[in-house]
Order: C-alpha cells, then structure tokens, then sequence
C-alpha cells in the first residue's frame, strides 16, 4: 500500500479516549489499525501482522536500534488501557478496555502479531457513526508522543475550523498525562502543548494556533484554531480525479456531497445550526456531518 494510501479511521469516542502509549506503541498501533481495514471480517481472533520493515520505512526510523524498541512495545501493549466515553442501557458511561487481546512477537521474521480487543474492533469498525480519518503520513515525522494525540484530537474539528474549548485537566487526560507528569503550566506548555503544536505545524497538513482562557489569574481551558494547508498540486490532482468515486464509509461521491451540503447550508430550517454567518464554514461542517 503506498504510504499517501495509509489513512487512519478511528470512532470519535476513540478520538476522545484518554490513554498512555510511547511513541513507538501508538505507531505500531496506527500501522495495525491501518492493516485492519483490509480485512473483510475483524475478530478478537483475527492476527493482524504489522513488519518492522514497514514501520522503519513509514516513519523513518533507524533500523539498527528499532528492533529492540519494537519488541520492548509488543511485550508492553498487552497491559495498556484505553478509557471513553461509552453507553450501557442507554446512559452514558466511561468504559476502560485494553487495545489487544494478545501480541507475539516474531523475532526471526522481525514482525508484531496483534490481535485487537473486542472493544478497539467495535470502534475503527462501526463506521456508520461519527469518526474521524487521517492519512498516516501526516503524523509520520512526528518525535513526540503528545503530537500524533493531539493532531487527532484537532483535525477531527476540521470542518469547523476550531475545536471545542478543552478543560486543561481533561486536555492532559486525554493526552496520557500523569498527575506529576509537567505539572506546572509552564513546563505543561513548553514540554507538551507547544513542542507538539511546533510539529504539526512544520510536518503535517495543518496550521495550528490556540487561545488560553482563564479562571481568575489560572489557565483553566485551551481552544485551537485550524486551518488545513494548502494541498500540494499532485494531491490536488488525486482529488479531483476522485470527485466520482464513490466512498466506501458513507456511499456519497465527494462531488455528490459537496453538492448536497451547499443545498443542506441554504435550508432554512436547519440554519440555526450554523452557528456561524460564514456559510462556507458551515457548509464544510455540514459535508463532514455526510461523511
């Protein structure tokens, strides 16, 4: 699969999860979730083969000291937790599970064997709700584990062009951090927010800035505002060619649902909505809302 193929779907409630994975765990779990998606049928039994080989060539690793760390992350994924916002008898409620039932390590053929839990197949499978997709190769060059987290957590608010305001203490759940971990605002900002907002802004598609909001002389919550890069001539060529195509998540064509969201946007009925007087925005909201 050529790497500008590689695209990451996760459900929202994924997206929103609150966990702790290295750097080197969440890339090979972004290679699996990637893999994932050429099986017809996923389950719990399903083993999904993620090579050393194509971790090295994804993101540019060095292949002389990534074995051992490779090996390291597949002994340590069996424990790690993820927890999200979930629902049981129609009420809301925070589930806990873990991302794999089981992971082998095959030293001789330099490969992970995962095989995902049941909870993690139900959230890159149940499509027909809301979700977030990516290309992996806008998070491929990043070195810190906060930037991939927090790149999902923004480009997932795309469409609008802002994300919600996100509570500092949620913000730093969300982004596997400890009690201890960078617990002063300052070493927060320098070591977390800011070094990872300095990579997607260099690496991936996207232009990121933030507002801070106090309450009273403290730093209570954050809001980022984004803007998608312009797209490189080639990709833009891809694009268009694809106008046709019809998407295997949602059955629309992107010319069909450009198309309806400029009708949707000029609904009356459904303006209040908007939330916006820039009617370019919300029919951008309103085409992700098709996907």
């Amino acid at each position: 699969m050529n790497n500008s193929n590689k695209l990451v779907v996760k459900d929202n409630a994924l997206i929103d999860a609150s966990f702790n994975l290295s750097l080197v765990e969440q890339r090979i779990m972004l290679l699996a979730i990637v893999e994932a998606r050429e099986v017809s049928k996923l389950t719990p039994n399903t083993a999904i083969e993620v090579l050393v080989s194509n971790y090295v060539q994804q993101f540019k690793a060095d292949s002389n000291n990534i074995y051992g760390a490779i090996k390291e992350a597949a002994r340590t994924l069996k424990r790690r937790e993820f927890s999200y916002l979930d629902r049981y008898k129609g009420q809301p409620a925070y589930t806990t599970a873990n991302w794999v039932n089981k992971v082998t390590y095959v030293d001789n053929n330099g490969m992970v064997v995962l095989y995902f839990s049941e909870e993690v197949i139900s959230l890159i499978s149940r499509l027909e709700e809301q979700f977030t997709k990516y290309h992996l190769e806008q998070v491929s060059s990043f070195k810190s584990k906060y930037s991939t987290r927090l790149y999902e957590l923004i480009v997932k608010w795309l469409s609008t062009g802002k994300t919600e305001k996100y509570e500092i203490e949620d913000l730093r759940s969300k982004l596997g951090l400890g009690v201890n971990e960078y617990s002063t605002m300052s070493n927060f900002k320098i070591n977390v927010l800011d070094k990872a907002l300095g990579e997607i802004n260099q690496h991936s598609d996207l232009t990121v800035s933030y507002e801070q909001f106090k309450q009273g002389r403290a730093i209570s919550a954050v809001q980022f505002k984004i803007e998608q890069k312009q797209q490189p001539k080639k990709q833009r060529e891809v694009t268009s060619k694809d106008q046709n195509t019809i998407d295997m998540f949602c059955n629309l064509t992107e010319a069909q649902i450009s198309k309806y969201s400029i009708i949707l946007s000029k609904e009356h009925s459904i303006s209040d909505l908007a939330g916006t007087k820039d009617y370019l925005a919300f029919q951008s909201w309103l085409a992700n809302i098709l996907r």
